[in-house]
């Protein structure tokens, strides 16, 4: 692992932890092992680290994303991806979704982390229009954006009540009566 990646893995700890202004350039350099020159050597500033790890955050998230779906059937796979939400917000340390988190915090569509939160969004309802197509639902981007709507909101009910099986299996039942599959 690289200075660099070393950084970046310690620093996407504390956000996701404790959030992006609530982590500092000093407690992200002893995260990290280093020294503040040498956290600012390899990233100009905090916002030139935030945008790295944001930008690592959405590739390390799509491929396990894609990876757990696409073990399933392409009919299964949207369903497939409630399911790996329901797992993921299970976890013990889910912290809810680092995207939904920097949007939050950087509230002004202007803010560099807004965009970021704004362009990983894009790219998961993009692979779930993928996902309805290949999966041959007719109205396939009505039920993408409606089963990117069901996660982002199964994803957040998580963050703030916990994982809740009913919730989850309620989000399920919701997609199986939009889309039509009554068999699970």
């Amino acid at each position: 692992m690289t200075t660099a990646d070393q950084i970046i893995d310690a620093a996407l700890t504390a956000f996701y932890q404790n959030g992006f202004h609530a982590s500092g350039v000093d407690q992200l350099s002893a995260a990290a092992g280093v020294t503040k020159r040498t956290l600012y050597r390899h990233f100009q500033s905090k916002e030139g680290l935030i945008e790295a790890v944001l930008q690592w955050r959405d590739q390390q998230f799509m491929q396990e994303m894609q990876a757990a779906v696409e073990a399933e059937s392409p009919a299964r796979r949207p369903l497939a991806y409630l399911e790996f939400l329901q797992r993921w917000g299970q976890r013990s340390q889910f912290n809810g979704c680092l995207f939904i988190n920097a949007a939050a915090e950087y509230a002004r569509a202007s803010d560099g982390p807004h965009g970021q939160a704004k362009a990983h969004k894009a790219r998961v309802q993009a692979y779930l229009l993928q996902l309805c197509r290949q999966a041959g639902l007719a109205n396939a981007s009505v039920l993408a954006a409606q089963l990117f709507v069901l996660g982002e909101g199964l994803i957040v009910a998580s963050q703030v009540s916990g994982a809740d099986v009913g919730q989850a299996e309620a989000v399920c039942a919701a997609w199986r009566c939009l889309s039509g599959d009554n068999h699970g």
